[in-house]
């Protein structure tokens, strides 16, 4: 761990070292020249050559240990130079192999933003700005208690305590389902992070199925949407199987079901697309252009829009003819509300609704509104009728 600079040892505590490095040597080569002269004396008192060899390999080897324990300290000296530099890009790396979202790089350029007087406060500002998603900001935190020591690191730790009180079930929810955010981003989707900030609102925020499928189906085409409720279902699983779930298991449980619904209501979708073909035909018959707009997804969204009405009613059926830009053509009207008659008629989706009796409420509101069409329709044939009749009786008296 290091302190606030990313450097290693300058100035006078490089001199220091040369300095001390410099001394051992000399110490050193003194002790070996009074061993030289205490061997030359006994050397004198005796056989001077047989006493003069063995001290030959002692002084060979005392020269040995010098030339050794200056590379020694030499070596020091370059690591001890080095090594936060070193260290910090070696820690970068481990953790972006521990999470591919985490680049080395950027960690990095958030440790150099990281000063020796940085508060916890200011510790926090800068990684909000760096890592947005509390998962990673956290997973960030880590690095940098790797990466630090003494009191910048006591001001890392609390920084990182403060991050888990304020966001701790963010942390952990998106830390569940980090596997199937990456997975689902592969695909497609949308970020690891905004797919992970989805699965926090979801989770966060319940809602039913109805309201949860016009929410998805506003940011997401009908081709993706079967993915999306993949992912989800998966991150639910993940999120339960987990030891330390982001919510209780029985919401969980609760939220898996509500998903399952989801499955249905894509069911919808399929069915106003097998529909599109008998629409235009219709429209054609009648004399209409049909819009571009009225495809099968925004029909699908509108039929869902009327399924999560809580009191559903002609009006509120009349009211989508604007949504799909046929408010000023009664046939029209006719044609696409007869789909959504025939979608419940015709569908077993028991899980769209709160209730039988809500199915059969939407299912009466419909045939109210086709009601109200056809006489509106039926008055504008006879105000027709009329006008041509008088317009006979016209021209018979000018005759």
């Amino acid at each position: 761990m290091f302190g606030g600079g990313a450097g290693g040892i300058q100035g006078p505590h490089a001199r220091q070292t040369l300095e001390a490095m410099k001394e051992v040597g000399k110490e050193t080569a003194e002790e070996v020249r009074q061993e030289q002269k205490v061997a030359a004396q006994s050397a004198q008192a005796s056989n001077a050559l047989t006493a003069f060899r063995p001290k030959v390999k002692t002084e060979k080897k005392k020269l040995k240990q010098i030339s050794t324990t200056v590379a020694k300290m030499a070596k020091m000296k370059k690591e001890k130079k080095l090594l936060p530099i070193q260290q910090i890009a070696k820690k970068a790396e481990e953790h972006e192999r521990k999470n591919p979202e985490l680049k080395a790089k950027v960690l990095k350029l958030l440790r150099e933003r990281i000063k020796p007087d940085s508060s916890s406060e200011d510790i926090q500002e800068i990684l909000d700005e760096f890592y947005p998603d509390p998962t990673l900001a956290d997973d960030a935190m880590e690095f940098l208690l790797d990466t630090t020591e003494g009191q910048l690191h006591q001001q890392v730790q609390e920084a990182k305590e403060k991050l888990n009180e304020d966001k701790g079930r963010e942390i952990t929810a998106g830390r569940n389902i980090s596997k199937q955010a990456r997975q689902a981003s592969d695909k497609g989707l949308g970020t690891p992070t905004s797919l992970r900030e989805m699965y926090r609102d979801i989770t966060g925020n319940p809602r039913d199925s109805n309201t949860m499928f016009q929410e998805l189906s506003e940011k997401y085409a009908f081709k993706e949407m079967h993915k999306v409720v993949k992912f989800l279902l998966h991150s639910l699983g993940s999120d339960m199987k987990s030891k330390g779930p982001s919510i209780s298991r029985g919401e969980l449980h609760r939220l898996i079901t509500e998903t399952r619904s989801l499955q249905a209501i894509l069911g919808v979708y399929r069915f106003f697309k097998t529909r599109m073909g008998l629409m235009e035909k219709m429209f054609a018959k009648s004399g209409l252009d049909m819009p571009k707009k009225l495809n099968f997804e925004l029909m699908s969204k509108c039929f869902m829009n009327l399924a999560g009405e809580r009191y559903p009613s002609s009006d509120k059926v009349l009211a989508q003819a604007k949504r799909l830009g046929i408010e000023d053509w009664i046939l029209a009207k006719i044609i696409a509300f007869s789909q959504f008659r025939d979608s419940i008629k015709e569908m077993a989706m028991s899980q769209i609704y709160r209730s039988l009796q809500h199915r059969d409420e939407l299912l009466f509101a419909i045939i109210e509104a086709l009601e109200e069409l056809e006489d509106q329709l039926e008055e504008l044939e006879e105000q027709d009728e009329e006008e041509e009749d008088w317009e006979e009786d016209e021209e018979e008296e000018e005759k």
